[in-house]
């Protein structure tokens, strides 16, 4: 099972350290997004943000409804 498991690390080439690099990079940057995102202190900071997504949708209904489209 450890010869699975093992890495041969003087035979990795360019690539592999690069893509290995970038795994790592966008492991950490995810982690930290979710200890940021999910921080109790910061949840009213991100509620303001909770609906920006279905607002335009409310202003075009409102703007159909005016005009007599809805």
């Amino acid at each position: 099972m450890s010869d699975f498991f093992s890495t041969d690390w003087s035979a990795m080439t360019t690539t592999d350290w690069t893509g290995l690099t970038i795994l790592l990079v966008i492991a950490g940057l995810m982690i930290a997004a979710y200890f940021t995102i999910l921080k109790p202190a910061n949840r009213d900071k991100f509620e303001q943000h909770r609906d920006f997504v279905n607002h335009e949708d409310d202003m075009e209904l409102d703007r159909e409804e005016r005009h007599g489209q809805a």
